[in-house]
């Protein structure tokens, strides 16, 4: 009896210091948690830390983090939620019908909840218009691409308690509205892809996955390019597919979202196809210099390399602040740029959103490109308003002879001085009228 309790308390002790010895000499290889989070970082030990408890919390949560088999022990725990449960641990991941795996924005956005607001949206239309026509001064088509949405592909596996039955009005039907309404140009993948549902010869979208399918990019790049084929009237490179890989296992990125639910076992999932893409291209291929603003929805394009061919330089400005090209495969910051210098260089401008990202269209690229070209008419306008002045100055021979004298005693240059009465002249009027509208 002794020798058992012996032995149990061996084996226990074991089982307490396993965790230590695995972090201190690694007996198993453990595939770290996958997913977005900020690892918790060994805190610096400080006196005033330690003395209001400050340092102790840090630590505490530093060595949960780091706990030998801390993986291995999450999965347990997210498989027993999921699989006993249907609950998981990712941020804003719900698990629909059927073990449809959707990120709650996109559904959020599929039932119209998100909607900025008609006030809000006229706004941004109005600034859109006034973008596009400097744009289109300087030879530049500006064009919208609403990407799929997985919640408006599959609502059938939204789970009941979001009551699909409440949908309202969504910022892409408002947008729709608005882009025919103005004669904006866009491409509309929400509608087309559900428009193919039914009839496409592969799955468009991934069962646990939240982007579209490589088949789907293939479509989308296709149509893409004929788009813009049409709007410059020349012809681009030569692009298809001849077959399709349907491999066991799922390739980057249609497993996305199941990843970064850190599970034991993979969740059940049906065969994705893969084109074997070709391209082909002469002397006489049209290819435009492109700068897009995108989601991250635009990675399956410009990640595999696959629109850089399509393309003469392609720029990609991921949400508008990380700005991704051959000269910064790294990416930099956009605010680094010249905005100015990067857009007029371009052929072709587009900006992309997947239906969750709507509502912050653009991503404040429009906004950084109206207070560009908006700011420049309004400095033109106020040099044409002097220059007209100072035209008046030199007919008026007698306001002339004056300046002259002027000239004469500051000891500068008729031209300056002529300047300067201008300049004084506008700003008198401008005094002038605003007190009147006081």
């Amino acid at each position: 009896m002794t020798r058992i309790k012996h032995i149990s308390l061996l084996v226990i002790l074991v089982v307490l210091f396993l965790p230590m010895i695995q972090k201190t000499f690694p007996l198993v290889n453990i595939e770290p948690l996958k997913g977005s989070f900020i690892p918790a970082e060994e805190p610096e030990l400080v006196l005033n830390d330690y003395l209001s408890g400050v340092f102790q919390e840090n630590y505490n949560t530093y060595l949960e983090e780091n706990i030998g088999f801390r993986p291995w022990l999450v999965r347990v725990n997210n498989q027993v939620n999921f699989s006993f449960f249907n609950l998981t641990n990712a941020n804003y991941v719900t698990i629909g019908k059927n073990n449809y795996l959707y990120e709650e924005n996109y559904i959020n956005a599929y039932l119209g909840r998100d909607f900025l607001g008609r006030e809000k949206w006229e706004e941004k239309i109005r600034k859109t218009v006034f973008v596009d026509n400097e744009l289109k001064k300087r030879k530049i088509d500006l064009v919208f691409i609403l990407a799929p949405g997985k919640a408006t592909f599959f609502p059938e596996y939204i789970p009941d308690e979001y009551n699909t039955n409440n949908k309202t009005i969504s910022n892409h039907e408002y947008l729709l509205n608005a882009f025919e309404r103005e004669g904006l140009n866009y491409i509309d993948f929400n509608t087309w892809f559900l428009l193919m549902k039914d009839t496409a010869t592969y799955p468009l979208y991934p069962q646990c996955g939240i982007h579209w399918s490589a088949y789907g990019v293939a479509l989308a790049m296709d149509s893409i390019k004929g788009y813009i084929e049409e709007l410059k009237g020349k012809k681009m490179i030569e692009f298809g597919w001849n077959g399709f890989d349907f491999p066991d296992t799922l390739r980057s990125p249609d497993y996305d979202i199941a990843e970064g639910m850190n599970l034991l076992y993979e969740i059940p999932y049906y065969k994705m196809a893969y084109p074997r893409l070709y391209f082909r291209e002469d002397s006489l291929t049209y290819k435009p210099r492109v700068l897009t603003i995108a989601d991250s929805y635009y990675w399956n394009l410009f990640g595999p390399g696959i629109s850089q061919r399509f393309y003469n330089h392609e720029h990609f400005w991921y949400y508008s602040k990380v700005a991704y090209s051959k000269e910064f495969p790294s990416g930099v910051d956009v605010k680094g740029l010249n905005l100015k210098e990067e857009i007029e260089k371009q052929d072709v401008i587009f900006i992309l959103a997947t239906e969750a990202n709507l509502y912050k269209l653009a991503y404040g690229f429009i906004d950084k490109v109206y207070d560009l070209y908006s700011s420049s008419l309004l400095i033109n306008n106020e040099e044409s308003r002097i220059q007209q002045i100072e035209n008046v100055i030199r007919a008026d021979s007698a306001w002339y002879q004056r300046v002259k004298d002027k000239a004469k005693k500051r000891n500068i240059s008729i031209d300056e001085m002529i300047r300067f009465d201008a300049l004084w002249m506008l700003q008198k009027k401008d005094s002038i009228k605003g007190d009147k509208n006081d």
